[in-house]
């Protein structure tokens, strides 16, 4: 168990941590009397014949009250670590962490659960976390999710395409994350840090780079650099730089899937590579659509409204990020 950052977590791995101890104690139990009965009772002479029993009652009453038992325990243990998760409502009126998007009812039980600082929208894709802050700023994140210390977060999830999962084992539960359906985690980091964890369902083929990445970060941090991608978004746009777009392919979600040789982006999903992009006639293979700077923006602002159906999603890029990838592409030849 990695160490928990979270009350949730924490909750989680002392129940684990019990439900070790239980097994550890069946297993020395259990392992105990077979090698005692295996000394005790081994065959001391040529043609020995052990003493046959052919049933005990008390034995066979303590071998199935005593498991039941401790499954009856370890059940109650887990029952009562689901009601004090934070967000679960209460036993008598639990909170249904996953609904269809629709059920308004399920939808104001969710919101009236736990009070909350932020919320923040999240879009599982294959294959990457998408982010949408609240706000008109238009902040969006790719593959990291910054979140303030100390502050209660929601994270409202659904899927594009595919059955994902939200799993970070050092901020709380695992849940599902299902196309047309809303699915729901809170957590309050306590500390500042970079946590990671992994898409816990087989997504497809680049589902091992679908990672989850939490950076909490101290409150007046968290304002800064808020106001710095509110801006990135408003501010004028500067000349694309080559090297920044590089460190975006690399660094990125594009690198789940498409590939530069000699750069860290060794992606296998995309059909083509990115090496000698520049010397492709067409974008995405779309006849008409020529290979240029102005059909590259349009690209790479919104794919799926220049191919609909495409593979390649939507990654709700910024203006500069925008620029500065196609300035590093358009040397790729």
């Amino acid at each position: 168990m990695v160490p928990p950052a979270t009350q949730d977590a924490k909750l989680i791995a002392d129940l684990y941590n019990l439900v070790f101890i239980f097994a550890v104690i069946v297993f020395l139990l259990v392992e105990g009397l077979l090698i005692y009965s295996a000394i005790k009772f081994r065959r001391k002479g040529e043609g020995e014949m052990p003493v046959q029993v052919h049933g005990s009652r008390t034995f066979e009453l303590l071998w199935t009250i005593i498991p039941a038992l401790i499954v009856a325990v370890i059940f109650g243990l887990a029952v009562d670590t689901m009601s004090k998760l934070t967000g679960n409502g209460s036993l008598s009126s639990p909170v249904s962490n996953t609904h269809r998007i629709n059920d308004a009812q399920a939808r104001r039980r969710v919101e009236s659960a736990q009070p909350v600082d932020l919320v923040i929208d999240v879009m599982g894709r294959q294959w990457v976390w998408q982010f949408k802050y609240p706000g008109n700023e238009g902040v969006v994140g790719n593959e990291e999710l910054v979140v303030p210390v100390g502050r209660t977060i929601r994270l409202d999830m659904t899927a594009a395409d595919v059955i994902h999962a939200w799993w970070m084992p050092e901020l709380g539960p695992m849940l599902y994350v299902n196309p047309g359906e809303m699915s729901y985690v809170w957590f309050k980091v306590d500390k500042p840090g970079v946590y990671v964890g992994q898409c816990n369902v087989y997504c497809g083929a680049a589902h091992s780079n679908m990672l989850s990445r939490v950076k909490a970060l101290p409150q007046a941090e968290f304002e800064q650099w808020y106001a710095e991608q509110a801006s990135a978004n408003s501010g004028s746009l500067q000349a694309g730089d080559p090297t920044r777009g590089k460190s975006l392919i690399e660094n990125g979600p594009c690198a789940a899937c498409h590939n530069v040789e000699g750069t860290k982006a060794q992606g296998k999903v995309a059909p083509r590579t990115l090496t000698v992009f520049a010397t492709y006639p067409t974008i995405a293979q779309i006849e008409g659509f020529t290979n240029d700077a102005d059909n590259l923006h349009k690209w790479l602002r919104n794919p799926q409204e220049v191919k609909p159906g495409t593979a390649m999603p939507n990654l709700g890029l910024k203006p500069q990020e925008i620029e500065d990838l196609v300035a590093y592409l358009e040397t790729l030849k």
